[in-house]
């Protein structure tokens, strides 16, 4: 009686062990652990402005008092609101690899560098030869952002907006699932020719002074599987079995027990 009392809280506390040991601390799990105000982060979230770029396919709406004669300075993807994202971004204006755009009428305009805001006031000046106070509205179309890995809708993303979080693109994914690792992930991002890297710590608030707070076109989020995830994979089953084993042994000690 006392060998199997001794064998079956032996099993027990392996068991136990064993399952402790495979499952994630949720220390690892909430967001922004740290999170309060700092002067830093501030200045981040207000100075952000996303500027246009080469390779940038941009919506430009005019108008003014003179409907007849703006006709001339519109595309088909301003003048049409059922046409869809795809097609709008065809008929769009790709900016070019010296920042140019090619507008009727007017011709080149220097635009890349710019915000959409400095873009409006610079073509309104150079519309003001033509048309009667005219109005002009100028939009990203080709800004998306991909989020990989262990987030539970992985996809390619595009924003309507001028500006998305890194916290916002996950949760356009769905946010990252219980294997994913929040403390490492990766961003990569592509800007002028070059190609940057920077990992992120999702469970701190110094994320919100980083310049990957805001994401840029095409940037991309990589969440890699924890170790758990590797644990409950195909290449991983002597540790689903191992599992199996310790239960049907303490249902074995159980009995015995019971028995005696």
């Amino acid at each position: 009686m006392k060998n199997n009392r001794l064998l079956f809280n032996g099993l027990l506390v392996f068991g136990w062990i064993s399952i402790l040991t495979s499952c994630t601390s949720n220390k690892n799990i909430p967001y922004f652990q740290d999170a309060g105000y700092t002067k830093q982060a501030q200045k981040v979230i207000n100075s952000y402005q996303p500027v246009i770029q080469s390779d940038d396919i941009l919506a430009i709406s005019i108008s003014s008092l003179n409907p007849e004669a703006t006709v001339l300075f519109n595309t088909k993807a301003t003048n049409s609101s059922t046409n869809t994202l795809d097609q709008r971004q065809i008929d769009g204006y790709l900016v070019d690899k010296n920042g140019f755009v090619d507008m009727p009428v007017i011709g080149l305009m220097k635009l890349g560098g710019l915000t959409s805001d400095a873009a409006s006031n610079t073509i309104k000046a150079k519309l003001t030869n033509y048309l009667k106070e005219p109005s002009v509205s100028v939009r990203f179309l080709n800004f998306k952002v991909s989020v990989l890995g262990e987030v539970a809708r992985p996809g390619v993303y595009p924003i309507t907006s001028e500006s998305v979080t890194l916290a916002e693109a996950l949760g356009l994914a769905g946010d990252i699932t219980i294997y994913g690792v929040r403390e490492n992930v990766l961003l990569i991002r592509e800007e002028n020719g070059s190609r940057q890297f920077a990992r992120i710590n999702m469970n701190s608030s110094d994320v919100f002074a980083t310049p990957y707070y805001y994401l840029h076109k095409g940037d991309v989020i990589y969440v890699e599987p924890n170790q758990r995830k590797y644990t409950s994979s195909e290449s991983n089953k002597p540790y689903q079995i191992l599992a199996v084993l310790i239960g049907f042994l303490n249902v074995a000690a159980i009995v015995a027990l019971n028995k005696n």
